[in-house]
């Protein structure tokens, strides 16, 4: 295992790159090789690189056959991306904590993935001990069992399929924890994950494993290149939702869905009715 360290670009300013395109010259070294890179000043590991040799085609084949919801992130760029583990409330819509969609439309599937977090736990552990400790005590102090994906310290993650995706930071984890991110690839150039602040280009191969914080350093995705009709790039990112602490356990919210589902309909039989006052018919506008 190789180990480098690197010092941050001393006038970087995240502003001037986030949401812009990535290029392969917004880097002047390029790692390829099973590598640990340790910040310069703190001496405290930022990023892990690392080739399994391991036999993951079960997990590959889970990730390749399934079919992807398009949408945008990044600045408009168009995606296409599939939400495994568990999700917390999302606003009036889906105001309730549950598994990810994924996981019955796929049962089978998402089994294999949600699996691979012990796999990716373990390596977190041995490479960076310290963070995962401190990952593991926030999540098993904070976060009910039952929205922890099993054996891992991970409560939900994304599949990325050919997203080619502008510098960003991630956002809505628990702070000072590190993502994990296991890739696969086939036929393709590109696609290599840029971190400008340290001027360093991590190439991505296939099977390869990349442990860092995405909340706290800028990345980004350089051009994807398909070589033949059979390319991809996909990756696998696990982290675990800052939220999901105010998730109780799966009983106590579906009896909370039902409570809220009854209160809905309550207001709008009142609303048709017209027996809101003022102040109800303002709020009842305002989550229409």
């Amino acid at each position: 295992m190789k180990e480098i360290t690197l010092k941050r670009k001393a006038d970087f300013d995240s502003k001037v790159l986030q949401y812009k395109s990535v290029l392969e010259s917004d880097y002047n070294l390029f790692i390829d090789e099973d590598t640990i890179i340790r910040d310069y000043d703190s001496g405290e590991i930022v990023i892990v690189y690392l080739k399994l040799t391991d036999d993951l085609s079960e997990l590959r084949d889970s990730v390749v056959n399934l079919k992807y919801a398009k949408g945008r992130r990044t600045a408009g760029l168009k995606t296409q991306d599939k939400v495994f583990g568990f999700m917390q409330r999302l606003g009036v819509a889906n105001d309730y904590c549950s598994t990810a969609v994924f996981a019955k439309s796929n049962p089978k599937e998402h089994s294999v993935v949600c699996n691979f977090g012990e796999n990716l736990s373990k390596l977190y552990e041995k490479y960076v001990p310290e963070i995962y400790k401190q990952h593991q005590k926030i999540v098993f102090d904070k976060v009910k069992p039952q929205w922890v994906i099993k054996n891992s310290v991970f409560t939900s993650g994304i599949i990325n399929k050919n997203n080619q995706l502008n510098y960003h930071f991630d956002r809505g984890n628990f702070k000072n924890v590190y993502s994990n991110m296991i890739a696969f690839k086939k036929n393709m150039s590109g696609g290599h994950l840029s971190i400008p602040e340290y001027e360093v280009g991590l190439e991505i191969s296939d099977s390869s494993v990349t442990l860092f914080d995405g909340q706290k350093i800028l990345h980004g995705v350089t051009p994807l290149k398909f070589l033949s009709d059979d390319s991809y790039r996909y990756t696998l990112v696990y982290y675990s939702l800052e939220q999901m602490w105010k998730c109780e356990t799966p009983q106590q919210e579906l009896a909370r869905v039902k409570k809220l589902k009854t209160e809905s309909a309550k207001k709008r039989l009142r609303h048709m009715r017209g027996e809101f006052t003022d102040e109800e018919k303002r709020q009842f506008k305002k989550v229409m």
